[in-house]
């Protein structure tokens, strides 16, 4: 990646208070700007998010969306910014409790030019039982980054697709539909997703609830099916299975942050059929989108 290429982060947040200001903090030292859409947050994410905002040029706000929320809502915010890119840049999809481990731009600088998207290694945070009897004696006292220690590697999703003139995507889609050549490695960040009971409690809800569409799978599952496709330890004790309470036998405190790619999802790369499907989609797009359905 050229050195003058930039990094786009397309953000979308519900409900994220605890966390927000540091994730932004630390992404807006890599990312050119943050474009951030919020899920018509409850607690005071939005109000956070406009103070900080004045203080922060790099951070751009789509608005509050009030519809349920579905992982194809970042295509909203490209198709508002696209025009910002220019080829070789990059679009990064940023979720409000991520940390990257690995610097962005070096990572991405050091990609062949036809890599065009990168998965992630995510290193993802679980509440332990010490972490929920320290809050329960203590009360929650400073950052989660600082409270959590103990993780496990095991999820992988796409996480940069660099952009070009032929870029498609699509309303609907999750990322562009003519992506050619993922990155053989992977890049590393760590994942707060569970931080502390309320929260942990608020989460579940969430993406339990009848109006949250198809999204959160992994979240819509039995507590034991939950432990189980984790592979982690049922606890005995339900009152700490109901908030995915994990066993620090189960999980890693190392600060090497070594993961291994057998048992990650697999990167995928392209089949015959979808090459053939991305040469049908570039021609659209150099020669017809000007004149018909503009993707």
């Amino acid at each position: 990646m050229p050195s003058t290429s930039k990094i786009y982060a397309l953000m979308t947040v519900k409900n994220e208070s605890d966390i927000i200001i540091e994730t932004l903090d630390k992404a807006s030292v890599w990312a050119e700007k943050i474009f951030i859409l919020d899920n018509n947050s409850e607690d005071t994410t939005w109000e956070l998010l406009t103070k900080y905002a004045e203080g922060n040029p790099k951070i751009v706000l789509w608005g509050q969306y009030g519809g349920r929320f579905y992982l194809e809502l970042r295509q909203v915010i490209f198709r508002e910014y696209r025009e910002i890119a220019k080829p070789g840049d990059w679009w990064c999809r940023l979720d409000g409790d991520e940390f990257y481990i690995d610097d962005p731009h070096q990572f991405l600088s050091s990609l062949d030019e036809d890599v065009d998207h990168v998965y992630n290694a995510s290193f993802q945070y679980y509440y332990t039982p010490d972490d929920y009897e320290r809050e329960k004696n203590c009360g929650v006292t400073n950052s989660v980054t600082q409270r959590l220690k103990w993780y496990k590697c095991n999820h992988s999703e796409i996480r940069f697709v660099r952009h070009w003139d032929l870029i498609c995507w699509p309303q609907n889609t999750e990322w562009p539909c003519n992506l050619k050549k993922p990155s053989p490695g992977r890049i590393r960040l760590k994942h707060y997703q569970y931080r502390d009971i309320k929260q942990i409690v608020g989460r579940l809800q969430a993406r339990n609830a009848p109006n949250s569409g198809s999204s959160f799978s992994h979240e819509k599952v039995s507590i034991s099916e939950w432990y189980k496709k984790r592979g982690f330890q049922l606890p005995e004790d339900n009152n700490l299975a109901e908030l995915r309470i994990v066993e620090k036998a189960n999980l890693s405190d190392s600060n090497e942050f070594t993961y291994d790619d057998k048992v990650l999802p697999p990167i995928y790369f392209l089949s015959f059929k979808k090459k053939i499907k991305n040469g049908v989609v570039n021609f659209y797009m150099k020669y017809l989108n000007k004149f018909l359905f503009k993707l």
